[in-house]
């Protein structure tokens, strides 16, 4: 019989993993299953574990009491379920419920996090993996969200996650103080931040600057100091539909992350924007050098997509909310 970990290593998210790797994660690990029908998460209940889907099908939805629940995604085979485990407040967003009968491989969470913190190597390698599923989901819920021409009418554009919490930036800092004192970066070491400062840049956008358009190359990522930048997505035959603000404090750009590295949206200054600039190829082999440098970097990026891709989930339940009471 095949052992638990010779099971992980044939799960797209762990494929290519070292042994060692996932030898951590196979001392955390089982197989459960679940009947049709059968809840395996419920929302706002303590989150503290993760599954891959080995078999059958999976729908995340909006839990709505006496009315029917609002289905957001289907997660099948080689997929992986659950991210709420990672950050604070450690509670599930939505409900996960078994279309059919289902296989999975339970890994605790809150186990694994520990390991992250105690071995940096094993905590960049599945920061970035996690990072590149939840990116490909908010993109897909992005898309989503923008291809309904009366949910954009409806709802407007999403607020900024920081908005104006942050102070104007003063031009007697240097990129160092810049650096430790947004909301993104604040808490890291010194050295890190030497790090990122060497690969760092201010640039400056006036109203109307087109900072990156979809489909260019993606080196670099922008954190933005001051201003408001305007995200846009055109699809085959449509009007280009702008679907959110970026404000100080929030970050801009991570196709830089994962290959092919090009953008997958436009990003536009909506007023006069100030941001640090960093070389997003250089940073890559700095976190491939520095493995703790590259698990603070990936989970903070990771937490940024998480909040983003919840946000996104929302306001798609608001619009479906919206379009039910109209009809």
């Amino acid at each position: 019989m095949e052992s638990i970990q010779d099971k992980l290593s044939h799960q797209p998210f762990l494929q290519g993993m070292k042994p060692e790797q996932l030898a951590i994660i196979a001392r955390h690990a089982r197989e459960v299953e679940f009947t049709k029908d059968q809840v395996i998460f419920r929302q706002n209940e303590h989150a503290h574990q993760f599954h891959l889907i080995v078999h059958g099908k999976v729908v995340v939805e909006s839990y709505m009491g006496r009315a029917e629940n609002l289905p957001l995604q289907i997660i099948t085979a080689g997929d992986v379920l659950g991210w709420s485990w990672l950050f604070p407040p450690f509670t599930w967003h939505f409900q996960a419920r078994a279309l059919e009968p289902v296989k999975s491989i339970f890994i605790d969470g809150a186990s694994l996090l520990l390991a992250c913190e105690q071995v940096h190597s094993f905590g960049f390698e599945l920061m970035k993996r996690m990072a590149q599923v939840v990116i490909v989901r908010f993109e897909s819920a992005q898309r989503q969200f923008f291809q309904s021409e009366v949910s954009i009418k409806i709802m407007g554009l999403a607020d900024p996650l920081h908005g104006d919490e942050m102070e104007a930036p003063s031009n007697e800092q240097s990129l160092l103080e810049k650096l430790e004192t947004h909301p993104f970066f604040k808490g890291m070491k010194p050295a890190h931040l030497k790090v990122l400062a060497n690969a760092s840049m201010i640039s400056n956008f006036e109203k109307g600057d087109v900072i990156f358009s979809e489909g260019d190359p993606a080196n670099r990522f922008y954190v933005i100091q001051h201003g408001k930048v305007v995200l846009a997505a055109q699809s085959t035959g449509k009007p280009e539909v702008k679907f959110q603000i970026i404000g100080a404090g929030d970050l801009l750009g991570w196709s830089w992350l994962f290959a092919p590295y090009y953008a997958h949206f436009k990003a536009s200054a909506l007023e006069s924007t100030q941001s640090l600039f960093l070389y997003g190829t250089r940073l890559r082999e700095a976190c491939e050098e520095d493995h703790e440098l590259g698990y603070e970097l990936m989970k903070r990026t990771l937490k940024v997509v998480i909040q983003r891709l919840q946000a996104t989930r929302q306001r798609i339940l608001d619009n479906s909310n919206v379009e039910a009471n109209r009809c």
